[in-house]
């Protein structure tokens, strides 16, 4: 009867971490704050991951200290991210977000923080975006993040 709770207990952990590490293969791979005239904030989100990963109900937020300014962009139900694949969340054209600046955040259903940028700047109200370089690498650091000419829902050149 204990090998059994063991056994139950170790299928339920090894669950448990490679639903996790599903989670962490889907990153933030690039963000729109100052779009050109007309145009609307966006983010990138890429799955570098060997697995398909279920998106739905999802959340990107765009949150900018200075003034406080926060936008939210909701992923649909049934968005699936296909191993290597893109996702772009578009942001709300009446959004006022006056300085180009923010962290995003993006965010399970539950709550469950799943990627975080450093504090990104962009005031070129261009075609120019933040992303990261080499395409879809987390190390967790400033120098993950390149500002350059944008390539929205195609690998970062």
């Amino acid at each position: 009867m204990k090998r059994k709770k063991v056994r139950l207990l170790a299928s339920l952990l090894g669950v448990l971490a490679s639903s996790v590490a599903c989670l962490g293969a889907v990153v933030i791979n690039e963000v729109e704050l100052d779009p050109p005239e007309g145009g609307n904030e966006w983010v990138e989100l890429y799955n570098n991951g060997a697995e398909d990963v279920d998106v739905s109900r999802w959340s990107v937020w765009i949150v900018d200290q200075n003034p406080t300014w926060t936008g939210v962009m909701k992923i649909p139900q049934d968005t699936v991210m296909g191993a290597g694949s893109f996702f772009v969340a578009e942001g709300d054209r009446k959004w006022i977000h006056a300085t180009g600046t923010g962290t995003v955040i993006l965010k399970t259903e539950e709550g469950v923080v799943v990627d975080e940028t450093p504090l990104l700047d962009d005031n070129s109200n261009n075609f120019f975006t933040n992303y990261r370089y080499p395409n879809g690498v987390d190390t967790d650091q400033r120098s993950d993040w390149v500002f350059g000419r944008g390539t929205k829902n195609a690998p970062n050149a």
